[in-house]
């Protein structure tokens, strides 16, 4: 049977920051106590979720509770959608700030996630009268919202950087192929050759994200899709799960890899890749967009 919108179960999100916090901090007891509420109810919840899913999440000894694979693969989801939630919610309330000075950024995951949040908590701090509106895109998506002058401001981070837009290195980044630890090519004690990466299957970003990009012309060949998301998390998610080999940014997995959850394949190929600031050049600079690479370019400074 085909299930509609209407007839999937419900998502709530209280469930799911608990089971991020479980994976964070290794407790129902102690996620129970970041979210404010019992450890019977969010064990009573959480078992609710499960039924709900059909789904073995947490597993509970006497010795503590621990996240399944399921469950691992579901709180690196849960991430995701907890993050867009956040993201909806502020954008929403720069919607209700229409009156105020506007800036509209246009800005790929990665530093969607890991970079601009702190950029635009300082841009707030200083200038509390602007008003900001992020969209959240793949880098191929930011370039045309720039060109098309429907965003003020873009941040993209591919090694193909558009000749028609003014731009700006603020940073780089490496692209890494993650593993379950019990992977072949995390057991291998030798780089992968290229052509088994040539021939091998990837769970990968949709087509114009800056990662997929990075990766495609570095090794050289068409890629060979298993898994595809928009999602960063997503895909990390489904690596976990044992998936396959995940093809995403150092940044957004380097927690992983030093918890030892995932391996970085070792392997020959230059997947550093530039995070870049676009504009469009054939209209005049925003000063509130001005203000804001200003902030990026002393973040800059301070880590050089």
């Amino acid at each position: 049977m085909t299930m509609t919108m209407a007839t999937l179960p419900e998502l709530d999100l209280e469930s799911l920051r608990l089971l991020v916090w479980i994976d964070e901090l290794g407790s129902i007891g102690a996620a129970a106590g970041r979210a404010g509420i019992s450890q019977p109810s969010a064990s009573t919840k959480l078992k609710e979720f499960e039924a709900r899913w059909r789904l073995l999440l947490v597993h509970r000894s006497t010795h503590g509770s621990h996240l399944t694979t399921d469950g691992k693969a579901v709180a690196a989801w849960a991430a995701s959608v907890l993050h867009e939630s956040e993201l909806m919610q502020r954008s929403m309330i720069a919607l209700g700030s229409r009156h105020r000075s506007g800036l509209v950024v246009a800005a790929s995951l990665t530093i969607a996630e890991y970079m601009l949040p702190r950029w635009l908590g300082e841009l707030n701090v200083i200038h509390e009268e602007i008003g900001v509106v992020l969209r959240v895109v793949n880098s191929a998506a930011a370039i045309r919202l720039v060109r098309r002058s429907q965003a003020d401001l873009g941040f993209i981070e591919t090694t193909e950087i558009p000749t028609d837009l003014g731009s700006r290195e603020v940073g780089t980044d490496m692209v890494e192929i993650a593993v379950v630890p019990n992977h072949p090519w995390a057991l291998s004690s030798t780089p992968v050759p290229l052509q088994e990466l040539q021939a091998a299957q990837y769970l990968l970003r949709e087509p114009g994200s800056g990662t997929r990009t990075t990766f495609e012309v570095a090794l050289g060949t068409t890629l060979n899709v298993s898994f595809e998301a928009s999602s960063t998390a997503a895909l990390i998610g489904a690596a976990l799960a044992g998936l396959g080999p995940a093809v995403v940014s150092t940044t957004a997995v380097v927690g992983h890899i030093q918890s030892g959850r995932l391996v970085a394949v070792a392997h020959p190929l230059n997947l550093i890749r530039p995070f870049t600031a676009i504009w469009n050049p054939n209209r005049p600079l925003k000063d509130a967009a001005a203000k804001l690479l200003g902030i990026v370019d002393a973040n800059i400074e301070s880590r050089s």
